[in-house]
């Protein structure tokens, strides 16, 4: 089978998308469609990019669109990019047997495409949009219905966590799997070198992932100016690299790597110590909360300070593996500070806690589960 991702960014760096491509790959042909953000131009422009040991077509559609614009600044450019994306399906149709449509913001081009062309379509929900963004309810419902109608209408549908089954249950799907956030399981390199400046004897906190507001990352980086014993390596893009950026400029202890291919965001998080997974419940879809960060620490035996939101949090607690804290109803800035003196004054089992963490990760958490579930779903499409 032929299979066309549809994703509303670049698809790199992106560990969810590349990890299902990868795996796909193995028993299909493989390729994307993405939005590039940054650029304009008339021409969908062709990248070839390198997942683990293998090449991949990705097509981008430059169509500029400021990240974190809010709603009423992206309907525009989100329609134009609609109009795109349809004109490249319609074009390239023979190139593809199944549309992977990744969240209800390309679903509109896929589904009349794949409708019109005879196509498969899996309906692959990173994130349920109704809950991901504070809209009016009239506008969450409407929303909500057209994402149920979506899901319904796929030939399968795909969510991170058995979990988020509560957040669609108004929908009826023909086919429903989970393929959970959990990473493969690699050989991460060894050789990644830290940014010039850090010191080897402090302990090292790490945060590789979307720059955005709901993972209190203006909180953690006034803990860390305020303190000089531990630093703080950062990796990844979004609205708040401005801020990222200049907190990085104006202290000895906080480093920007920019946005890393997501082989270097393991490799970068291997070098550290500790990791976090913060994300603010205020926001609905947090509450479902399956943060990469937190399957992304079993798997390299790191020990991860986590918030008291949705469920996985227990683990940690349960295994002894981290530290959690209260981000409802509290000073997440203290919390995390707090937090942070609890785990640092248990160096000496820092070891002992990541091998419980990656005891953790092998038998609960494997790629493996995922992958398998991923690829019999597609051989059920055939």
């Amino acid at each position: 089978m032929k299979i066309c991702f549809i994703r509303s960014d670049k698809g790199y760096p992106d560990s969810r998308v590349e990890k299902e491509m990868y795996a796909l790959s193995k028993e299909h042909e493989v390729f994307l469609l993405g939005w590039n953000r940054e650029k304009s131009g008339t021409d969908v422009n062709h990248e070839i990019h390198r997942i683990h040991d293998k090449d991949f077509d990705f097509y981008l559609i430059p169509e500029p669109a400021y990240y974190g614009g809010g709603m009423k600044k992206m309907l525009g450019p989100m329609k134009r990019f609609w109009k795109r994306a349809y004109e490249f399906l319609s074009a390239n149709n023979a190139k593809f047997d199944a549309v992977h449509v990744v969240n209800f913001d390309t679903a509109k081009p896929a589904f009349k495409a794949a409708k019109k062309y005879k196509k498969k379509i899996v309906y692959d929900i990173f994130d349920y949009y109704a809950d991901s963004y504070n809209a009016p309810g009239i506008v969450k419902n409407c929303i909500r219905n057209l994402e149920n109608n979506y899901i319904s209408k796929a030939d399968m549908t795909i969510i991170c966590s058995d979990e988020r089954k509560y957040q669609i249950k108004g929908s009826s799907p023909k086919k429903l799997i989970v393929v959970e956030n959990t990473p493969e399981d690699i050989d991460v390199r060894d050789d990644f070198e830290l940014a010039p400046g850090s010191d080897p004897l402090k302990p090292k906190v790490v945060y590789a992932g979307m720059l955005v507001f709901d993972r209190f990352l203006k909180e953690t980086a006034k803990v860390m100016m305020s303190r000089s014993d531990v630093e703080w390596h950062v990796a990844g893009y979004g609205v708040l690299r401005p801020f990222i950026e200049e907190c990085a400029a104006s202290s000895d202890n906080i480093f920007y790597y920019g946005p890393l291919p997501y082989d270097d965001i393991l490799a970068l998080e291997k070098k550290c110590d500790i990791m976090t997974a913060l994300q603010d419940p205020s926001v609905p879809n947090n509450r479902y909360s399956a943060p990469n960060k937190f399957y992304e620490a079993l798997m390299l035996g790191k020990p991860i300070i986590m918030g008291k939101n949705g469920t996985l949090y227990n683990q940690i607690r349960i295994h002894g593996i981290g530290d959690v804290i209260e981000v409802i109803d509290a000073d997440v800035k203290s919390e995390i500070a707090d937090s942070l003196d609890r785990v640092l004054l248990m160096r000496d089992r820092w070891e002992s806690m990541g091998a419980a963490a990656r005891a953790l990760y092998e038998s609960k958490y494997p790629w493996s589960k995922s992958e398998k579930a991923l690829l019999d779903g597609y051989r059920s499409l055939v």
